[in-house]
């Protein structure tokens, strides 16, 4: 009888294998699957060459069985790459489906059968039960099926940090935006590689029952797959899988996987990385490294000590940035001035008018611009700015006021003022977590909090097919830090909850700031305009406080009445 680790070996080196797919074996154990299951024959067998291409398609035959996905789906129309991803999946689907148009071809695969892709979840249509009576018959002690293997398991550490849970390298949107979760959302997700090594075990000599037996055929035979009420969607496997000693993806002179379709996934020690993190070893600061895999850092200094390049060298802060200046805005320019000498130019030039080209300059100078002579200028924007946005939501709040605009900011005002000690909490927790942008800490300094949710039947409808994304900045509150699994210190802070949540429905991740960032703005992320902070204020304020609105055909005729006059910055 073939031991434990032998037959745990196999089903690894099944799991990293680079051979082409045997597509016709493959469909035809899907069928088996199908059928054992008490399901009908599968019609249709759609085929793409990674996974990260077959989730935009995943995407759309899930989102009306999902109400996560269908909000998800509607919000990622409205970014010009995502849009463009699902024109494609929906071109791939109509010509593979041989339909006239996309909803024929949703209805031509029918409903997922994965417990993960429906909401709420239809036991009539899922494996669950026949996988649950099918593994009940190999055991004499149920209690058997819930055995867990620890990371000192090669397959199960192996298979978590290739795609399964949160800590898949392929299931990171680094790799796969947006669709990212779906990559774990696979069949193997019901039933892994670990699991069908243990079965095996357990069956030993005897025959498996039809179900089991089906589904390690897809499983060695094709790449990650999912099934549907009338088809399924399989992927072909690598072509290339680089892993380190303990078998996780891992590879420093180029993409650890690579599909047949070019596409590829950049990973150290089983977590995904930046592509420029393995191309451009030499221009990642030493910040960006803070908690990630000390492995990774050896790395990068020997790569750095043989190729002869330097490492970034960490700036001198000028002391300016840990004065605890006035709140009072003239006093506090004419402090910020007697510093620098007399001299802000760029905030001259800010206040005659060049609002947007000064910030273009201040986010080019990186880091340097926490240094002499621009850290005291950089700040006298940087304050003017949120000065102008404090105007502006002050404005937008007697506005939506005299239009019975209903706020719901839990008890509190949608617009509450900066406290007096908020500048020695920032200093804290900077010390702590490392520079946050200054447009962040000049608008916790100036602006304070602001939530404009709420309803109004024109501006904020209840149940429309818009989220209006009001404006909502959290003030600052050190607990709104994020930290990674593995993460030494803060690696984010959240601003606000999606456009979704906002509306009162299950959406994303919320809007975050990636820290530290010593530089004088930062992107928003996992927000769809993909803008730097500065420039998402003045969208918001474009539409009038609801920037959810952009893009769209119809736009309340209320927006124009509230941007209106606005003060520019």
């Amino acid at each position: 009888m073939t031991s434990t680790a032998e037959i745990r070996a196999a089903w690894l080196e099944q799991l990293l294998s680079t051979e082409p797919a045997d597509r016709l074996r493959a469909e035809e154990a899907v069928s088996r699957l199908f059928i054992a299951a008490g399901f009908p024959k599968p019609r249709h067998f759609l085929w793409f060459d990674s996974p990260f291409d077959a989730s935009w398609p995943v995407a759309l035959l899930v989102a009306p069985h999902h109400s996560l996905w269908r909000d998800k789906l509607a919000s990622s129309a409205r970014s010009k790459d995502d849009k463009a991803r699902i024109e494609r999946a929906e071109a791939a689907l109509v010509e593979r489906l041989r339909v006239a148009h996309v909803k024929e071809a949703l209805a031509a695969m029918g409903a997922p059968r994965g417990g993960s892709l429906q909401w709420p979840p239809d036991v009539r249509r899922m494996f669950s039960t026949a996988f649950l009576e099918a593994r009940h018959g190999i055991v004499a002690n149920v209690m058997e099926l819930f055995k867990v293997h620890g990371d000192d398991d090669d397959l199960a550490r192996a298979e978590t940090h290739f795609w399964g849970g949160n800590k898949g390298a392929l299931r990171s949107a680094l790799h796969c935006p947006t669709t990212d979760s779906l990559i774990g959302h696979s069949f193997f997700e019901e039933y892994s590689f670990s699991s069908m090594a243990d079965d095996e075990e357990r069956v030993g000599n005897r025959q498996p029952p039809a179900l089991l037996s089906a589904a390690s055929d897809v499983a060695r035979s094709s790449g990650m797959w999912w099934a549907f009420e009338h088809g399924a969607i399989l992927t072909e496997r690598p072509v290339e899988i680089y892993v380190n000693d303990r078998k996780l993806l891992e590879r420093g002179d180029g993409p650890a996987v690579v599909f047949r379709d070019g596409q590829r996934a950049y990973a150290w020690n089983g977590k995904a990385v930046p592509e420029r993190w393995i191309t451009e070893p030499e221009s990642i600061a030493a910040r960006d490294l803070k908690g990630f895999d000390p492995t990774f850092k050896k790395f990068v200094e020997s790569k750095l000590a043989s190729s002869g390049a330097k490492a970034k060298k960490r700036s001198k802060p000028d002391p300016i940035l840990k004065a605890l200046l006035p709140s009072d805005p003239a006093t506090r320019l004419e402090q910020l001035r007697s510093h620098a000498g007399g001299r802000l130019p760029l905030f001259d030039r800010y206040r005659a008018g060049e609002y947007q080209k000064i910030w273009a300059e201040l986010v080019a100078l990186g880091q340097r611009v926490r240094e002499e002579p621009n850290a005291a200028d950089a700040l006298a924007v940087a304050y003017e700015t949120m000065q102008r946005v404090s105007a502006n939501v002050t404005t937008l709040v007697d506005r939506l006021t005299t239009m019975r605009y209903v706020f719901n900011s839990d008890g509190a005002r949608p617009h509450t003022p900066p406290s007096a000690v908020v500048r020695k909490a920032l200093a804290d927790f900077e010390k702590e977590a490392g520079a946050i942008p200054l447009s962040l800490r000049a608008f916790y300094e100036v602006v304070g909090e602001v939530n404009l949710n709420g309803a109004h039947p024109f501006v904020a409808p209840a149940n429309s097919a818009v989220a209006p994304d009001p404006l909502l900045v959290y003030g600052f509150d050190d607990r709104l830090a994020e930290y990674d699994d593995e993460d030494e210190g803060p690696s984010a802070i959240v601003i606000a909850p999606d456009d979704l949540h906002k509306a009162d429905v299950s959406g994303g991740d919320a809007y975050e700031i990636g820290i530290p960032n010593p530089n004088a703005d930062a992107k928003l992320l996992n927000e769809r305009h993909d803008l730097l902070f500065v420039d998402y204020l003045r969208l918001c304020f474009k539409f009038g406080g609801f920037p959810g609105y952009e893009g769209r055909a119809a736009v309340p005729k209320e927006l124009a009445t509230l941007s209106a006059g606005l003060v520019e910055f």
